[in-house]
């Protein structure tokens, strides 16, 4: 009888063991949920420390920081067109090829980065 008693809860202790298959699941949304958060964590911060951002950063200064980015990047659109007329004006053969660089540059990015300040500002 002490063999069976053995026995038995030998093979109770093995079955406790083994994790069964919904508790390894669990275990491991758990462990991915975890993870997101230290990576959306992560990168929470490293924007914010590219921009200068933190959690005592007032609202007031990031309205300030993002009107700064669009103005100057409307300054420096303005300016490469200006740039542009210029050559245009003189007869610069070159002038087209630059208006077209300069118009794929405010196509591709300029424009979009005063329009996403503009919405920053918007708040």
């Amino acid at each position: 009888m002490t063999l069976f008693l053995g026995l038995v809860s030998c093979n109770s202790s093995a079955t406790v063991a083994e994790e069964s298959p919904q508790s390894r699941f669990l275990k491991s949304v758990i462990s991915l949920g975890n993870d997101f958060l230290n990576v959306f964590t992560s990168f929470g911060d490293m924007v914010g420390g590219v921009l200068g951002f933190n959690t005592n950063t007032k609202k007031s200064d990031v309205g300030a920081y993002f009107k700064k980015v669009h103005d100057t990047v409307e300054g420096t659109k303005t300016y490469l067109e200006k740039i542009v007329a210029d050559m245009k004006t003189e007869g610069k053969h070159n002038a087209s090829g630059v208006e077209t660089a300069v118009k794929i540059l405010d196509d591709y990015t300029l424009s979009k980065i005063i329009e996403g300040a503009s919405e920053a500002l918007k708040g």
